[in-house]
């Protein structure tokens, strides 16, 4: 199969998982008329990763639809084992089953237990979204609150970034896989927002959010907020000048690492998928994991 996912130049680690953890699962690569896709929130139309596909069998699993103003349309080149969420599986009308992230597929490798036993090195650590690295030098705020920085970008290796997370007590997120990962590595985690309503846009980060939380049943979690753009006393007279056909926000910079200091030094809520939820994605996981297996005649050592 061919592992189709977005990689970023500079590195995204829950985009990179996909190249460490598929080929653990079901071998490397190979050039087939399969397509395989996983980890990412990639369903939109239009998207470039598909563009060369053509009538190639697409295996989804555990993919999420990243919305838009109109549905993701699909053939029947698209084999949807499983998807992300709930709102993910309301674009196919229901027609497939949803369990949960394809990152929790971790959980089958041979290498899982090893990591998850890490030693406990961090009392808390800190990961932001990967677009929100060009703001602040996150090294030097996670020093001065006393915390554990775990950069975004995997640059030491999607294994390093695991066990970083596996060797905290606790983690604060901004990038989605940084608290998917802790979920699965039975870390509690708090989700901060600052950057993505900019970066990535509002609509797509809560309806990304809302679809894992909801598939592992978190119905009622609340994530620290910290705009990054606010309005000046510029605004109104740029408003009053243009007609109200222009509005500005700006980046003050000392005033948002302010107050990320003082509100992340108040995290005191954190969240945990329950021991039933990961048991029963556990063994979903495994049949089709399995399945797929046997299908495409993988056979690897030690599973």
């Amino acid at each position: 199969m061919n592992y189709i996912y977005y990689k970023d130049p500079k590195g995204n680690f829950g985009d990179d998982l996909n190249g460490w953890l598929w080929p653990k699962l079901f071998g490397e690569e190979k050039p087939d008329n399969d397509a395989f896709i996983g980890i990412g929130s990639i369903l939109y139309n239009g998207s470039p990763l598909f563009k060369e596909l053509g009538n190639k069998r697409k295996i989804v699993f555990g993919t999420g639809i990243r919305p838009g103003y109109k549905n993701f349309t699909w053939d029947d080149s698209w084999d949807i084992r499983f998807l992300r969420g709930p709102l993910s599986a309301c674009n196919f009308n229901n027609a497939y089953e949803y369990i949960a992230d394809a990152a929790y597929a971790l959980r089958l490798t041979n290498e899982f237990n090893n990591i998850q036993q890490s030693k406990k090195k961090y009392e808390v650590s800190v990961i932001p979204y990967f677009k929100s690295q060009e703001f602040f030098d996150w090294k030097a705020l996670c020093d001065k609150l006393g915390f554990h920085y775990i950069s975004p970008g995997s640059e030491n290796g999607v294994e390093h970034t695991l066990r970083e997370i596996a060797a905290s007590k606790f983690v604060i997120a901004e990038a989605m896989h940084g608290a998917i990962v802790a979920d699965i590595l039975r870390v509690p985690w708090s989700r901060f927002v600052l950057s993505t309503p900019f970066t990535e846009g509002g609509k797509v980060s809560e309806f990304k959010w809302m679809d894992w939380l909801h598939s592992i049943q978190l119905y009622n979690t609340e994530a620290t907020h910290i705009p990054l753009y606010r309005r000046s006393s510029l605004h109104k007279k740029i408003r009053s000048l243009t007609g109200n056909m222009i509005s500005a926000e700006f980046l003050v910079k000392k005033v948002v690492k302010e107050e990320l200091l003082s509100k992340l030094s108040n995290i005191s809520d954190y969240y945990l998928s329950s021991d039933s939820v990961i048991s029963s994605i556990d063994s979903r996981f495994f049949e089709k994991a399995a399945q797929l297996k046997q299908e495409k005649g993988v056979v690897l050592a030690g599973q």
